[in-house]
């Protein structure tokens, strides 16, 4: 008999304590999702801005570099000063060099030739006429081939400076197109950005609460204890509520956040209350039909 009736107590026990227990905890787990939402970057914004602009000054500073390079590199090409100066004065040398040494080949060969016929007495004349003219006739033959060199070298000098003025301006048309890609490419940055600033914030759909409908299992006979039962879980939870401080405010669809462990407090103790009624009633039964 009291081994029956302290199952009872702690059934009766149980149901009230832990719908309370279950109600009180449940808040702490019905927390609501944070809301993102977009904020612009005026900063951002001010330094793509920024950005911008200088990508346009580099473009229109491009632009203008370029137009002076190809007239320059028109005006070389024209009059490719001062290397057409030097080239002129090497063909000029080169001119003198070769008229040089033809007239000491010819003198070289009238000499030869006098050597050839003079008397006794004026072979050593002759012999020294001939030698002095063989080695002006060799460094004349030196001497032009010197200043061809020369004008060969001035030649190529004033290729390669062609060359150079015209691959100037090859590479100033290429950084124009490279600061219209910058400039292009600053001005679709800042469009976005501003486009991302006024876009109107989307804030996330809420989804509603679920609840979990609690079956009733219970026989007609335990409704007055299933009343009683779920007045004093109502009554305890009010008392948890109370004493811990915290506020449960109503979601947009009218439920509480803590609704699901409502329900499962409220199952919980529909059965611990229906089986304390079921283990009380049976003993009172039992005597009857001694």
């Amino acid at each position: 008999m009291k081994l029956r009736r302290s199952l009872v107590s702690a059934a009766v026990l149980a149901a009230v304590i832990s719908p309370a227990a279950v109600f009180s905890a449940a808040p702490a787990f019905a927390g609501t999702a944070p809301v993102a939402q977009a904020q612009s970057d005026s900063g951002s914004i001010a330094e793509l801005e920024k950005a911008a602009a200088d990508a346009a000054k580099a473009y229109q500073a491009a632009v203008a570099n370029e137009a002076k390079v190809k007239a320059e590199s028109e005006a070389f090409m024209n009059n490719p000063e001062p290397f057409l100066g030097k080239y002129q004065e090497a063909k000029e040398a080169a001119a003198k060099a070769t008229a040089a040494k033809n007239a000491a080949n010819k003198e070289a060969q009238e000499a030869a030739e006098a050597f050839g016929v003079a008397k006794e007495e004026d072979l050593p004349k002759a012999r020294e006429r001939m030698l002095k003219a063989f080695a002006t006739a060799n460094a004349a033959i030196a001497a032009e081939e010197k200043a061809k060199a020369a004008v060969t070298a001035a030649e190529n000098a004033m290729d390669d400076a062609k060359v150079a003025a015209f691959m100037r301006g090859v590479d100033a048309q290429e950084a124009t197109k490279a600061a219209l890609a910058a400039r292009t490419a600053a001005d679709k940055a800042l469009a976005d950005a501003k486009a991302a600033a006024d876009k109107p914030v989307e804030q996330p759909a809420e989804k509603p609460t679920t609840v979990t409908p609690a079956s009733d299992t219970t026989k007609a006979s335990t409704t007055a204890a299933t009343t009683t039962s779920a007045t004093t879980t109502q009554a305890a939870t009010t008392q948890t509520a109370t004493t811990t401080g915290s506020a449960t405010e109503l979601a947009e669809t009218g439920s509480d956040p803590a609704t699901p462990y409502l329900a499962l407090g409220s199952g919980l103790a529909i059965s611990l209350g229906a089986a304390a009624l079921y283990v009380s009633r049976r003993k009172p039964a039992a005597r009857t039909t001694r």
